[in-house]
């Protein structure tokens, strides 16, 4: 990244935090406000963004903005909410994401005919992410019932992690198909989802012990605290790498020990450091994707990529969790509301770097084309309708004006 753009950014962030609360009262997603100015500074109209044309820069902000994203999503996951049987979210973890997953991979193939089988699962994995924390005055409004909007942000929490290991095994057969050397896919695949898991969990539950006993005995002010969490985060995720195995499942696993030990201690968490760094680093990511990529994507991409994008974002996610709510409690008008609203962010981006960087597959160019789609469109639609939405949801369906008594 030349000097330039990482000033250009700087600036861009400090713009935009002058004006946060008035975007958040608009329902708007802080993303689509960086990938448009990403694009009107980058180099097919300014020139003022220049991130390289290896999009090495790019590759590495972006794996670290997911990273501490993973890990704070996995540390404020209340897992024994969660798993509670029948309940709303339960329900879209352990019934919708497969079904999303499943039906996407099937659009894919049907849509996309030159996609082989398992490129086509890591194609459905890549845009099945949600990030609901992208419009985050969603979360916060509180017309919204409590249920949906918990279900919606724990949804968000878990997805990333899911597609990521899914997307992983997929990827370990679909390289396997063009790469003769089998036994080198399947230790990946070991590697991946066997060590990764474990090295997250020891990090994790380790640097959450540590961090607690040493507040609780006070050795360690909240500020150092907050920055020795981001700092377990990155541990975490190096020595994923340093193992040859994945960062960021190393990093999710992380964020859930982290969290279970630090409150056996007696301790919660303080994340707003870490939160803060997150959100710092995925804006950037937006801003470098908008100069980068958008303009390339839309301008390659043929009329079946626009088309599955649109499948995928709504009739896919539309149908898994209509399907996943059945005969649940929650009126219909609240399951529209969550299949609706589910916007493709960081996780979409990341996977699909991923993909092409890790893997051995014939459809990179598709996939680069799907991205780029897929994340604007939702990012797009989904922040405009986000007002609509809400006032939609809190109607009365059957309301009816009272009648005018006679004088």
């Amino acid at each position: 990244m030349h000097t330039n753009t990482a000033f250009v950014l700087t600036i861009l962030v400090l713009c935009y935090a002058l004006v946060s609360g008035l975007v958040k009262r608009w329902y708007l997603a802080p993303a689509l406000i960086f990938v448009l100015f990403g694009i009107i500074l980058g180099p097919y109209v300014f020139g003022v963004i220049d991130i390289g044309t290896d999009a090495s820069s790019f590759t590495v902000v972006a794996q670290l903005a997911l990273t501490v994203i993973l890990f704070n999503q996995a540390a404020q996951l209340d897992l024994s909410v969660v798993f509670r049987r029948r309940e709303v979210t339960f329900r879209l973890l352990v019934v919708g994401i497969p079904l999303a997953l499943t039906l996407g991979t099937l659009t894919a193939l049907l849509v996309l005919p030159v996609m082989p089988l398992w490129e086509a699962v890591c194609l459905a994995a890549i845009v099945a992410p949600t990030e609901v924390a992208l419009i985050d005055a969603l979360l916060e409004d509180k017309r919204i019932p409590e249920r949906v909007r918990h279900a919606l942000s724990t949804e968000s929490g878990f997805y990333d992690g899911f597609a990521l290991a899914t997307m992983l095994a997929a990827l370990a057969l679909a390289s396997e198909n063009t790469d003769p050397d089998t036994g080198r896919w399947t230790m990946f695949l070991v590697r991946t989802e066997v060590v990764s898991v474990a090295v997250g969990l020891v990090i994790g539950a380790v640097g959450g012990l540590v961090i607690a006993r040493s507040q609780r005995r006070e050795w360690m002010s909240d500020t150092w605290a907050q920055l020795a969490t981001l700092a377990v985060a990155l541990v975490c995720f190096q020595v994923g790498e340093g193992l040859h195995g994945s960062g960021f499942v190393a990093a999710f696993a992380g964020g859930l020990a982290f969290a279970f030990m630090a409150k056996r201690t007696g301790v919660t968490p303080d994340m707003q450091v870490s939160v803060a760094a997150g959100q710092l680093l995925e804006l950037m990511v937006f801003a470098m994707f908008g100069s980068y990529a958008v303009i390339i994507g839309w301008r390659d991409a043929g009329w079946r990529v626009v088309i599955f994008a649109v499948l995928a974002l709504f009739a896919v996610r539309m149908a898994a969790v209509s399907l996943a709510l059945v005969r649940s409690d929650l009126p219909a008008r609240n399951r529209l509301f969550i299949g609706w609203f589910g916007p493709r962010g960081i996780g979409t981006l990341v996977l699909g770097v991923l993909i092409i960087n890790r893997g051995e597959i014939e459809q990179e160019r598709l996939i680069t084309q799907v991205v780029a789609v897929t994340v604007t469109l939702s990012l797009v639609l989904h922040s405009l309708t986000a007002w609509p939405g809400i006032r939609w949801l809190v109607e009365t369906p059957d309301a009816t004006p009272p009648p005018q008594l006679p004088r």
